[in-house]
C-alpha cells in the first residue's frame, strides 16, 4: 500500500484556509446526525514517528464539539493492562453509541511493538493480526463506522523532523521499547505495509495520508472522514435488509443435548459431605497454584431459574481466598451498558491473569432471554454465537481457562421450588412475576439452550450440563468438574 504513494502531493497556505471552513462545517453537521442516529465512530491514526501526527490530529478535532468525542493517545500497557489479553484495553476505550472514538495510535502500534519477532518467528504476530480483524469486524457489525489513517513520510524527511526537534528542544515522548521501531525504517517499511494489507477490509478500510506537508494530510484527512460519514449514514437509511449468514465454521458433534440428560441422579448425604470437603480444600490449593502460574480462570454458570447457580457459587467459593476471586452477578444492562456493543460490559469484567472470576450468568444472555423475549433483533442473536466463540477463544490464547455450566432441572422441579420460594418468607425475593413468566416459554427457552450448546461447545470452552434436580448432585459434579479442568490445564 506505502509503494506507489506520491509523498510531493502538497497544499498552498491560499487553498487550505479556502477549504478548511467548509470541511469544518460540514464534519459539524456530519456528528450531529450521528449523534442522532446512534452512529457509534471509531477513527484510527498510525504513522511514522514525526509524521506530523499529533498537528494533524488536533487541527481536525477543531470542526467537532468536543462532548461528542474522546480522544485517547495509546502508550506503554500498565501493569494491569499487561495481565489481561492484548485487546482488553481498547475495549474498554470503544466508544458509546452516538459518540466518536479518537485513537491516537492504536492496537497497531501495540501489536508492532508487543508482538512483532524482527528474529523469523512471525507466527504469533499473525494470530495477533487476525484477532485485530476480529476486534474491528465485531465492532463493525455492531454498526461502527471504523476509519483508519496512516501517516506516511520518507526516511529522509523522517530524518530531517528529528534533526528539527533536537534543535528546538523538542520530546519525541518515545519509551524506551519504541527505539528500534523508531530508527530502523528500512527494517519496518515492508513490514507495515503488510499490516496494512493484511487489515485493509471493506469494514475497516486505511487511508494512507502523504503527511510530508500538512496542509494536504489536514485537508485529506477531513475530506476522508466525510466521505465516510456521509456514506455510512446512507448505508443506514437504506431500508433495505439482507438475509444473515450463519458463520459457524465447524459444530462440535459431541456437543451435550438436554435431551441426553438424566435427571434421576442423586448424592447421598454421608457421600456429598465428604467429596464436597475434598473437592474443596483442592480447588483452595488450586487457587494459589494459578495464582504463581498467573493463568486467570472464568467459570460461567447458565440454568434455569432456580436451577440452584447461587448454591454451587456459594460452594465453590467455599475455601477461596477472597482476593483472588470475585463472584460477577449479570442482571439486566443498565442504560450505560446497553449504549455500547454487548460484549463491552462482559471485556470489562473478565479476570487479570491469577485470578478467577465466576459469572453468575453471562454473555450467554444473548442467545437466551435476549433471543426469547425478542431484546434483540434476529440478526443480532443470531450472529452472537460466532461472536462469543470468538470472545471465548481471544481469553483462551492468552491462557485463561473456561469452564461453563448449564444448570438443568425439569418443568416439575422448578415448578416446586418456585412454590417453596412463594411460600418461604426469606426466600420470598427469589421469586419474581418474570420468573413466572418466563417458564410459561419453556419449550422457546428449550430451543433457544439447545442451539446454543450445539454451536458455542468448543475444544478450548467446552459446556458440562449439570444435572440439577439433586441439589447435592450438581454442587459435587460442579465441583469435580472445575477442580478436574483446573488440575488437566495445570
Amino acid at each position: 500500500m506505502l509503494k506507489n504513494i506520491d509523498l510531493s502531493l502538497s497544499m498552498t497556505k491560499t487553498e487550505y484556509k479556502s477549504q478548511i471552513d467548509d470541511l469544518y462545517i460540514r464534519i459539524g453537521e456530519l456528528q450531529r446526525k450521528a449523534w442522532k442516529m446512534r452512529i457509534p465512530i471509531v477513527i484510527v491514526f498510525e504513522g511514522w514517528h514525526a509524521s506530523g501526527m499529533a498537528e494533524i490530529i488536533n487541527r481536525c478535532l477543531m470542526g467537532l464539539n468536543p462532548m461528542g468525542f474522546r480522544y485517547h493517545v495509546t502508550t506503554k500497557p500498565t501493569y494491569e493492562d499487561l495481565k489481561k489479553p492484548l485487546i482488553w484495553r481498547f475495549w474498554q476505550d470503544i466508544p458509546a453509541y452516538g459518540s466518536i472514538a479518537i485513537f491516537d495510535r492504536s492496537w497497531y502500534s501495540r501489536a508492532v511493538i508487543e508482538y512483532f519477532n524482527r528474529k523469523g518467528n512471525n507466527e504469533q504476530f499473525e494470530h495477533c493480526v487476525e484477532r485485530i480483524n476480529v476486534f474491528e469486524r465485531q465492532l463493525a457489525d455492531d454498526g461502527h463506522l471504523i476509519i483508519k489513517f496512516f501517516m506516511h513520510i520518507t526516511q529522509k524527511e523522517q530524518q530531517k523532523r528529528f534533526r528539527e526537534y533536537e534543535k528546538k528542544i523538542i520530546p519525541l515522548c518515545v519509551v524506551d521499547e519504541e527505539l528500534d521501531y523508531l530508527n530502523e525504517y528500512d527494517n519496518y517499511l515492508p513490514f507495515i505495509d503488510q499490516i496494512l494489507e493484511s487489515t485493509h477490509r471493506g469494514y475497516a478500510p486505511w487511508t494512507v495520508i502523504e503527511a510530508e506537508e500538512s496542509n494536504h494530510a489536514t485537508v485529506k484527512v477531513l475530506s476522508t472522514t466525510i466521505s465516510m460519514m456521509e456514506a455510512h449514514i446512507e448505508k443506514i437509511n437504506d431500508k433495505t435488509l439482507k438475509p444473515f449468514k450463519d458463520t459457524i465454521s465447524s459444530i462440535d458433534p459431541s456437543a451435550p443435548r438436554l435431551s441426553q440428560v438424566d435427571l434421576s441422579l442423586k448424592t447421598e448425604e454421608d457421600e456429598y459431605e465428604e467429596k464436597k470437603d475434598q473437592y474443596q480444600e483442592r480447588l483452595g490449593e488450586l487457587q494459589y497454584e494459578l495464582f504463581n502460574q498467573k493463568i486467570p480462570v472464568v467459570v460461567a454458570f447458565e440454568g434455569w431459574d432456580a436451577a440452584g447457580k447461587g448454591g454451587n457459587i456459594r460452594r465453590i467459593a467455599r475455601k477461596l481466598d477472597p482476593r483472588l476471586y470475585s463472584v460477577e452477578p449479570v442482571g439486566v444492562p443498565n442504560d450505560f451498558e446497553k449504549n455500547h456493543h454487548y460484549l463491552w460490559r462482559f471485556y470489562r469484567k473478565i479476570p487479570e491473569a491469577g485470578h478467577i472470576t465466576i459469572f453468575d450468568r453471562s454473555w450467554y444472555g444473548r442467545v437466551l432471554v435476549e433471543r426469547v423475549e425478542a431484546f434483540s433483533k434476529e440478526e443480532q442473536w443470531k450472529r452472537a454465537y460466532n461472536e462469543i466463540n470468538e470472545f471465548e477463544e481471544i481469553l483462551t490464547d492468552f491462557g485463561t481457562i473456561i469452564v461453563k455450566f448449564w444448570l438443568h432441572i425439569d418443568e416439575n422441579e422448578q415448578l416446586k421450588r418456585f412454590k417453596e420460594r412463594e411460600n418461604t418468607s426469606y426466600k420470598q425475593w427469589k421469586i419474581t412475576s418474570d420468573d413466572w413468566r418466563n417458564r410459561e416459554k419453556w419449550g422457546e427457552y428449550s430451543e433457544a439452550v439447545d442451539e446454543m450448546l450445539l454451536k458455542t461447545h468448543t475444544t478450548h470452552a467446552p459446556w458440562t450440563i449439570v444435572e440439577a434436580n439433586d441439589k447435592k448432585y450438581a454442587r459435587l459434579k460442579t465441583l469435580k468438574t472445575l477442580v478436574k479442568t483446573i488440575e488437566k490445564e495445570l
